[in-house]
């Protein structure tokens, strides 16, 4: 997604269960962030069935640990991470996605280069915060940024 020109957006559609996957968390989220791209996910999975008590457990872990990994990554990216209740559909949580999108204000800045801090070498990462005067609104915003 680096390559592509403008705002870059990328919906994930999952049940959120990896097995024997290489790429880690944290290397998705950094690849999102070098190619500043926001991640959007959408947690769908079934109820686990309870007539087979191991695998019901190990299938739980599993998900547990695939929501909170889908959390992270559209957090950390300025995305939301969404789950498909019962009574919700995909549509509903797409409007949603597209809503959050046609709304979305592009906020720059310049580091000085003076100190390590602001800037530093080429690659490093900076985290950042961004916070509103009025409590009562929301911000969604990636959790840093890598130095160019």
């Amino acid at each position: 997604m680096r390559k592509q020109p403008g705002r870059k957006a990328f919906i994930l559609l999952t049940d959120g269960v990896a097995f024997r996957d290489d790429t880690s968390i944290a290397t998705a989220i950094e690849f999102a962030q070098r190619a500043d791209t926001i991640l959007y996910s959408i947690r769908f999975s079934d109820p686990i069935k309870l007539y087979l008590p191991v695998r019901a457990a190990v299938m739980a872990a599993a998900s547990e640990r695939g929501k909170r990994g889908l959390a992270r990554m559209a957090r950390e990216t300025g995305g939301i991470s969404f789950e498909v209740p019962k009574g919700q559909t995909i549509d509903a949580i797409y409007a949603q996605i597209e809503e959050a999108l046609r709304n979305q204000y592009s906020i720059g800045y310049t580091p000085e280069r003076t100190t390590d801090r602001a800037g530093g070498p080429k690659g490093t990462y900076h985290t950042i915060k961004l916070i509103t005067k009025d409590r009562s609104l929301t911000v969604n915003a990636r959790a840093g940024y890598y130095a160019r």
